[in-house]
């Protein structure tokens, strides 16, 4: 096998991994017969080569306000895999501004 096929066939171990919704990596390892260690120096090994290459720019959505959503106690809540941000009516529009800013540079 070459270099670049090994490499693929890790990729998509990785992939797998991902997609099969198993938060534990020993236990899908364990299930699909693929070296625990192995994985985890794939995962950092492709990880690395994936943050040096160039990535396609984030895609921003703008959301305006719906008047029949601005009552009192109003929330907004955005789930994105396992990170969650919960923004209430009355949150600190300047702190919020400066959250986007640095998501919209380092997140790939």
């Amino acid at each position: 096998m070459s270099p670049e096929e090994r490499r693929q066939l890790w990729q998509q171990r990785i992939d797998a991994y991902k997609v099969s919704g198993e938060p534990n990596v020993k236990a899908w390892c364990h299930k699909n017969q693929v070296g625990l260690q192995s994985m985890y120096q794939w995962m950092k090994r492709l990880h690395s080569e994936s943050s040096i290459d160039v990535q396609p720019a984030t895609q921003w959505m703008e959301l305006s306000q719906s008047s029949s959503h601005s009552g009192s106690n109003s929330s907004l809540r955005i789930h994105i895999g396992n990170v969650s941000i919960e923004i209430q009516d009355d949150f600190n529009r300047t702190l919020f501004q400066e959250v986007i800013e640095i998501l919209q540079h380092h997140v790939k």
